[in-house]
């Protein structure tokens, strides 16, 4: 192994340019999450340890007697409601109401109008081109159907009854261009003075007038009188009127068209806009100031033997406000700022560069989330503790304290979290709760019991263990509470006695609550504990009962894996329990198809032989799919799911990408090399990146002729060195020294599997008379280096074999 990376050259240039394109990133910013975190548990802490945040108000009720005199002890600006009301109910009615006024619509009047007159005057100068007629000739026009389509038009544009005699007339006149004027200015005139479609929805009084907003220029004006708006009714009285100032210029049935014309065009352009009228009523409502009334420091609130009423009654509410806020103010914000710098300090320790591993956020919402529970139970029972004390019952101040089961939390975090994480609990959870109850002594119970709780049960792999663990938390809250019971009073007492049973059924507590807990947890924050790991490593399980009869190849080759990879991760610090039971169930996807796997084809038969190879690379890469499929159905926990994932990382089917190569043809003119790629995404953790390791180094040694120690070796470092060269170690932990270790424990493992064996006599006589018998009358294998084929163990018909497997 110390020549792994010497075959490579540029390999760390390699492995690390390359990116797994399957890999999704957090779905939140990890410094964002921690920062919400903390706040939210920080504010949560200050809340606990202020409960006299809500004011505390003198207890007179309107219409009770004082029964002293009550005086201000500070200046105070009360609010006066019933005058707040009456102001915004006044600013609320006197709001003016929004006019929406179309400001172009005398615009668009003028270009319809000029669009169709031009249009009529230039049919007749056409036909008077074509065909000019006599000197004074007025009755020259174009033809019948040329005019018929002209008037169709006409009376489509202006929206005129097609039995009107408009287009006749303005037809005598060639619609001239004085006609023409005219008619615009009938119409603008009035429009642009504003129309609306009945003059009772300008009835506003006259002394608040109303506000009319142009729609396209954006500007407001304000009209207190509304003798400048129009109804619909009297716009078309007014055409009329103006209309005959032409009569000297137009004659009366000419006049008539115009008159008709012009009111077809006219239409309300002006219109109320409630929306917007409630929404401006509701801003002036907004930015009414509120009415107060002050009252001076010293000022008489109420005499002893007066009955209090609304006004006294809202300045005894607002003493006991001010005074509640001024006292709790710098409280709440000193809490507040002491738990958020010592939650920075405990969620920055947990950062990868001080743990060293890759840390989930779900570990620190789990974290965060024990801790408020922890801090909520902490809460009540001091204030239970002391509501019985105040009661007269024979307790301690202290001893439901004492009784709370907060190692409970830390023995979680060491069963869920890595054990760095727990020991940041036990040290956030006891600082807090001292902080919550004033007490050091608190403080010091909580962070041994939290720590002992947490070393105890430390890789657990029985659930009776943890029983065992809280009894011996138990045992050592009763040894603190015996010290400082001595240490302070130096002789017993019937109080101590019952402190020290508290802290021993604290213990006994926690080791019943965390068994019950444990499989809930499981379930909730999916997590997957050693003792779950346990049970799904056993082989008696009916997912691995159905592998090793439908797939006994598959079988066979997941158990070595599995205990290759166990090894290895006992020597390395990964979790051995969790590689093993990832490698017993890493190629279960292989149940769907299994004789399209070359180790379950008994027979010889290929099934892949009839096949394209882009269809057996998608057969092979199927399972992986398959796979979790599968996990998920039996609930194998999401670490599990993800090594099935990401035990062939990105790698190539080189196999059948080699094959489709030499296959190609001008059919298949391009060949996508992701096509023959298993999607990812590439191995997360040690535990992955062994059992992909493991998969890839039995299958290869499998196809050795010669299995002899020297050919496994260098069978073991070139699967690592290809599969760490080709970038699919780049996103685990797994680190050189690690793969040297793995590479030594791979070797040992198979090395003793593919072991040498000796033949019998018989089977000796018959297929290798050649051999010279040894001393005991034996015959053995030929050795390694006198094979015949040892030069093309690799080369050969094992090199075929590799590149089926998609090693090579």
């Amino acid at each position: 192994m110390s020549r792994l990376l010497l075959h490579v050259p540029g390999l760390q240039i390699k492995g690390t340019a390359r990116r797994n394109k399957a890999k999704q990133g957090p779905l939140v910013n990890p410094v964002l999450l921690r920062l919400c975190l903390m706040l939210l548990l920080a504010l949560f802490l200050a809340l606990l340890a202020f409960p006299g945040l809500s004011p505390r108000e003198i207890e007179m009720q309107v219409g009770d007697v004082a029964d002293r005199d009550i005086k201000a002890d500070q200046d105070l600006m009360i609010l006066d409601q019933a005058s707040t009301v009456a102001k915004r109910a006044a600013v609320s009615r006197n709001s003016l109401p929004i006019f929406d006024l179309d400001d172009q619509a005398a615009s668009r009047a003028r270009e319809l109008v000029s669009s169709v007159f031009t249009q009529g005057r230039y049919l007749y100068q056409s036909f008077s081109a074509d065909a000019p007629p006599a000197p004074g000739d007025i009755t020259a026009k174009p033809d019948a159907q040329t005019l018929s389509l002209f008037k169709k038009r006409f009376n489509a544009a202006f929206g005129l009854d097609p039995k009107s005699k408009a287009f006749n007339s303005f037809s005598q006149i060639k619609f001239s261009l004085q006609s023409e004027k005219a008619v615009i200015q009938l119409v603008t005139e009035l429009l642009e003075r504003g129309i609306v479609a009945d003059q009772d929805l300008l009835a506003a009084p006259e002394d608040k007038g109303v506000i009319v907003r142009h729609i396209f220029s954006k500007r407001e004006k304000t009209y207190s009188s509304l003798s400048s708006f129009l109804s619909l009714r009297q716009a078309q009285q007014m055409v009329m009127a103006r209309a005959l100032l032409y009569r000297d210029d137009f004659k009366p049935g000419q006049i008539k068209a115009m008159v008709a014309l012009a009111r077809s065009i006219l239409q309300p352009n002006m219109r109320p806009n409630q929306a917007e009228t409630a929404k401006r009523r509701l801003e002036a409502v907004r930015e009414a100031a509120p009415v107060f009334f002050q009252v001076k420091r010293g000022e008489m609130i109420i005499r002893e033997g007066e009955r209090v009423d609304l006004l006294a009654r809202q300045k005894l509410k607002a003493l006991s406000r001010a005074s509640a806020e001024f006292d709790g103010f710098f409280r709440l914000g000193g809490v507040f700022l002491l738990a958020l710098i010592f939650l920075a300090v405990i969620y920055t320790a947990s950062f990868k560069s001080f743990t060293g591993t890759r840390l989930k956020d779900k570990d620190l919402i789990f974290l965060t989330f024990l801790l408020a529970v922890s801090l909520v139970l902490a809460e009540a029972a001091s204030m239970v503790g002391t509501a019985l004390v105040r009661g007269g019952v024979g307790l301690g101040e202290n001893t439901l304290l004492y009784l709370m089961p907060l190692a409970a939390g830390g023995m979680v975090a060491a069963i869920f979290l890595r054990p760095f994480l727990a020991v940041l609990y036990a040290i956030a959870i006891s600082t807090l709760t001292g902080l919550l109850s004033g007490s050091f002594v608190l403080s010091f119970y909580y962070l041994v019991g939290a720590i002992v709780g947490l070393a105890s049960v430390g890789r657990v792999h029985e659930r009776g263990a943890i029983v065992q663990s809280g009894i011996l938390v138990g045992l050592v809250n009763a040894g603190i509470l015996l010290g400082l019971s001595l240490y302070n009073e130096t002789s017993l007492s019937s109080q101590m006695l019952i402190d020290m049973g508290a802290g021993l059924l604290n213990g006994l507590l926690a080791g019943i609550i965390v068994t019950g807990l444990t499989p809930l947890i499981e379930m909730i924050f999916r997590y997957t504990t050693d003792i779950k790991l346990m049970e799904l490593a056993n082989l008696d399980r009916p997912i691995l009962r159905d592998l090793m009869v439908q797939a006994p190849g598959t079988y066979h080759h997941s158990i070595i894996v599995g205990v290759m990879v166990e090894a290895a991760a006992e020597t390395i610090g990964a979790n051995p329990l969790l590689a093993k039971a990832s490698a017993h169930y890493h190629d279960i996807g292989k149940l769907k198809k299994p004789l399209y796997f070359v180790e379950n084809q008994v027979s010889g038969h290929n099934k892949h032989e009839k096949l394209a190879p882009s269809m057996s690379s998608l057969i092979l890469i199927s399972h992986i799919k398959d796979g979790v499929e599968l996990a998920r159905r039996n609930r194998l926990g999401q670490d599990i799911i993800d090594i099935i994932q990401q035990h062939h990382g990105t790698s190539l089917i080189t196999y059948f990408y080699q094959k489709a190569r030499d296959g190609q043809s001008e059919a298949h003119p391009q060949i996508e090399v992701e096509d023959y790629r298993y999607p990812g995404p590439k191995p997360q953790t040690k535990e992955a990146g062994l059992v992909l390791l493991a998969d890839n180094v039995e299958a290869a040694c499998r196809t050795l002729v010669e299995p002899a120690p020297a050919r496994i070796q260098g069978m073991v470092q070139k699967i690592i060195n290809n599969v760490f060269s080709d970038g699919q170690l780049d996103e685990c932990e797994l680190t050189l020294k690690d793969l040297h270790l793995i590479a030594n424990i791979f070797n040992k493992i198979l090395t003793g599997i593919f072991h040498r064996r000796i033949e019998y006599p018989e089977l000796a006589a018959q297929e290798m008379p050649q051999q010279p018998r040894a001393a005991n009358g034996y015959r053995y294998k030929q050795s390694p280096k006198d094979s015949p084929d040892k030069d093309q163990t690799i080369n050969g018909a094992g090199q075929e074999d590799l590149r089926r497997l998609g090693i090579f």
